[in-house]
């Protein structure tokens, strides 16, 4: 069973999945004894006990080159966790030459305690960020191997399966085998030897020396082709000879032989000049004495000038006015010139700002007001940014927004070189194509909410504009590129979480992934976006990005093409669970601390919590200050219990896209479907006889609030061309304010910006605005005689009268150090009315200023492919 965020196995915290490995699935997680982060691989089955004997000998190893085996367990094994990239070519001989060295040191330690790796290929070597080689999984190849045959000589490849039975078995990897383990063979040094020769060519050339389009072509090609070394530079060819000879006998024998016959290449030795007769004439003389002074004023010259100064990276900040967030992701310019972002103070309109970077103060873009998503036109002249239910444009040097088509609930645009802009106008809706002048908008892609995912969003434009990256959510995950020719997408970058990758341009097309991860941290995949092929990201090359788990997954982050980086700093996962009372006094739950909170909601009695951890629901005991996991392995949102307690509604991706789904509360049996239809469902409240209050998003008409009855009927009951959200049910108070009048609550963006408006239920004859200065996320309370809802920088109470009306606002407390997801349950009220339990925010999770560095990551470009 796949492992989540915050389980413990064994002694050790998993905090990441990383991704699917020779054995399994494979995990990042804390050793909190040792206070160190490692690499655990899960098997799908048990270790026999000969495997457990191989692996602790292995374990023995210790070379810096050697990826560390610190412990196993009973179907795992614990690593060291290696920061770093694949090893890529092509690279100069002079640059891989410390790689290939390290590479030689790491093998020949192992050969000389007998320990063979036979699995080596690229994609086993990391290259850490300070330029270190570390050879993973060595030897494991072989603890994998089932017992000798009766002859007593193993009969088998390199990463054959753990209870594979079948003598002669070829898996692995084909192309980097040697001729006797492609025979089924027992693998040797000699073996490890082979994949270095066909490691080192690859390196120095950036082609695989054995290719074909299937397993068999490339054996056979192993077996019976000899390989055309001409593309290798001369000076390895005779190394690479004696490594690829196809009999072993003839083989280079000891690995060490390697570093001798490197170092003769390095520096071969002066030719022999036979004198002539010509040689001796004066005049040749002389010249020849001018020709080595000039030499050496020349070589003195060139020894003895300054070395050149490499660009140092600076770093400023941007700050903002007290009381303003960041609210979205900024754009850059690809000049590296103007810097576009969005702020919002309490629930005021988002705003668009335009900063040059070569100015004091930032320019409002007028008529913005709610803006989000920006993103710039090649040539930096123009902003583009969703606002109100429509993509809109703006000349960066000032004028009215023009609006160029409807796109009621955005997931991110791009303006590509033709001129024309893609984007995605709902969850659902896939991505669309537009002239960037205006017209009629294109269907590209089209979700199916199974293979295809349920969402394509955030596309972004890659260099050459014939392609594009976006990033995919649902049974598929991950981030794709799109041929805008063929209109058919591959999968670059696979993921399990919703986040998604920013192409970081560093050589034309050349250059790497950005993508954040669970600890705000940003992480590099090399990628070259004119030859697209899956990548990995493995190497951290930035700290505290901020990022939003519910829509714009992805770090906010921007980099242009002359390296300048710009980002929101801030940890999302640095907030609490509290009780604050109506005065605003705050009272930490017991057991305190720190995780990615985003939503909650109170048992009917107020003594525990369904508490939403980043993508996974738990249940939280408010008494005893415990808590346990109720879901995994998939994203749940919008959880709320049911009147009686004993479920928790939430939704779900389970089955493609999202649908809502039942559980007990106690976890005692799986989750069953409660509602699946077309589209994205997401529950907001619920009646005691069973009445389901949910939002709906719809392509066309964006947010929705829709109905399911007892029986299963689904009913709409607030559809318009606008976004509604959080509907709240009233309370059954028959002899309530009103004389029982039940109502929905729901806030409203049709104004221009959010607000609450209530309306009669069933029937929807009555209804009435209640906020007046913007509002979101309103609470009954459970009398029925308040309304709570959060407005500008307070949390306010409107009381409800006799009559059934509605009285006026009312300030509770201050909001600002408190966490509100717009359209989700992240405050609850207590059964008393008298406390709520809220996401307290430490300072450190808020996006209040924007961070700059000038000449981002020279010293990461390595990481780009092709490097020369």
């Amino acid at each position: 069973m796949p492992l989540a965020i915050g389980d413990k196995l064994g002694p050790y915290d998993i905090l990441a999945f990383i991704g699917k490995g020779g054995m399994g699935e494979v995990y990042r997680a804390r050793d909190s004894r040792l206070n160190r982060d490692v690499a655990i691989k899960v098997s799908a089955e048990q270790f026999s006990d000969r495997f457990t004997r191989e692996a602790r000998a292995i374990g023995s190893l210790n070379h810096t080159s050697i990826c560390h085996l610190y412990d196993v367990g009973p179907d795992y094994l614990v690593m060291e966790h290696v920061e770093g990239q694949d090893l890529r070519g092509p690279l100069e001989f002079e640059e891989a030459l410390p790689i290939i060295r390290q590479l030689i040191d790491g093998i020949e330690a192992a050969h000389e305690k007998g320990i063979v790796h036979r699995d080596l290929k690229p994609a086993n070597i990391k290259i850490t960020p300070e330029g270190a080689v570390k050879i993973l999984d060595f030897g494991l190849a072989k603890a994998m191997e089932p017992p000798a045959a009766g002859d007593g000589k193993p009969e088998n490849s390199p990463t054959v399966t753990i209870g594979a039975t079948v003598a002669g078995t070829i898996l692995g990897t084909a192309a980097y085998m040697a001729p006797e383990q492609a025979k089924g063979k027992a693998a040797d040094k000699r073996s490890d030897i082979w994949s270095f020769g066909v490691i080192l060519y690859e390196v120095l050339t950036g082609k695989p020396l054995f290719q074909g389009e299937s397993t068999v072509e490339i054996l056979a090609g192993v077996l019976n082709q000899e390989p055309d070394l001409s593309a290798a530079p001369p000076r390895v060819r005779k190394l690479l000879e004696w490594c690829l000879e196809k009999d072993r006998k003839r083989r280079l024998q000891a690995i060490g032989d390697a570093r001798r016959l490197l170092a003769e290449e390095v520096a071969p030795a002066p030719a022999a000049v036979e004198a002539s007769p010509i040689g001796k004439h004066p005049l040749v003389w002389a010249l020849a004495l001018i020709t080595v002074i000039t030499t050496v004023s020349l070589v003195s010259a060139l020894w003895n000038r300054p070395a050149a100064v490499p660009k140092t990276a600076a770093r400023f900040t941007i700050p903002l006015p007290p009381g303003q967030e960041i609210t979205s992701y900024p754009a850059i310019t690809r000049d590296g010139r103007t810097v576009a972002y969005v702020t919002q103070q309490g629930t005021d309109d988002s705003q668009l700002y335009l900063r040059d970077l070569n100015s004091f103060e930032a320019r409002p873009v007028a008529g913005s007001n709610g803006a989000r998503q920006p993103f710039f036109s090649p040539d930096g002249r123009w902003v583009a940014f969703f606002a109100q239910g429509q993509l809109q444009k703006a000349e960066v040097s000032g004028g009215a927004p023009i609006k160029l088509a409807e796109a009621a609930f955005p997931f991110g645009g791009t303006w590509n070189e033709d001129n024309t802009i893609v984007y995605a106008t709902s969850l659902g809706s896939g991505l669309w194509r537009i002239p960037a002048s205006g017209g009629a908008p294109e269907s590209l892609t089209k979700p199916d909410g199974a293979a295809k995912g349920y969402a394509h969003v955030f596309p972004q434009a890659l260099p050459g504009g014939r392609s594009l990256l976006f990033t995919i959510w649902g049974q598929t995950q991950g981030n794709a590129v799109l041929s805008l020719d063929s209109h058919r997408w591959e999968l670059v970058l696979p993921k399990t979480s919703f986040a998604f990758g920013i192409f970081d341009p560093m050589r034309d097309a050349a250059g790497r992934l950005l993508v954040v991860d669970q600890s705000a941290g940003i992480m590099a995949a090399a990628f070259d976006a004119a030859h697209p092929a899956p990548t990995s990201a493995d190497t951290t090359v930035l700290s505290n990005v901020y990022w939003d788990v519910e829509i714009e997954s992805r770090g906010w982050l921007a980099v242009s093409n002359t390296r300048t980086a710009v980002y929101a700093p801030g940890n999302p996962a640095k907030t609490s669970l509290v009780w604050v009372d109506r005065e605003g006094k705050v009272e930490p739950l017991v057991g305190k601390d720190q995780d990615l909170y985003r939503e909650l909601s109170l048992s009917p009695d107020g003594t525990k919590a369904v508490v939403r951890h980043g993508l996974s629901l738990w249940i939280h005991d408010l008494q005893r200050g415990t808590r346990s996991p109720l879901t995994s392995g998939n994203a749940n949102f919008a959880p709320l219990w049911s009147p009686d307690g004993t479920r928790i509604i939430f939704a779900s991706n389970r089955g493609g896209d999202w649908d809502i789904y039942s559980q007990p509360a106690d976890g005692s049996r799986p989750a069953e479907a409660l509602l699946q239809r077309p589209y994205d469902q997401f529950p907001h409240s619920i009646l005691a006889d069973g009445t389901l209050l949910y939002r709906e998003v719809h392509p066309k008409t964006g947010q929705d609030l829709w109905t399911l009855s007892p029986d299963g009927k689904p009913s709409p009951l607030r559809v318009t061309p606008f976004n509604e959200a959080a509907g709240q049910f009233s309370p059954d108070t028959s002899s309530g304010p009103g004389g029982g009048q039940r109502w929905v609550a729901y806030a409203s963006d049709e104004s221009g910006r959010s607000e609450i408006y209530v309306q009669s239920y069933p029937g929807g004859g009555s209804r009435i605005p209640v906020s007046t200065g913007g509002g979101i996320l309103p609470r009954w309370s459970r009398d029925g005689k308040e309304l709570f809802y959060v407005t500008g920088d307070a949390v306010v109470a409107v009381a409800v009268r006799p009559d059934g009306s509605f009285g006026a606002p009312h300030k509770l407390f201050d909001r600002s150090s408190f966490f509100f997801a717009l359209r989700f349950q992240s405050y609850s009220v207590s059964p008393d009315g008298k406390r709520f339990l809220m996401i307290q925010r430490d300072p450190g999770s808020v996006p209040r200023q924007l961070n700059v560095i000038l000449n981002w990551s020279d010293e990461l470009d390595r990481l780009a492919p092709g490097k020369k």
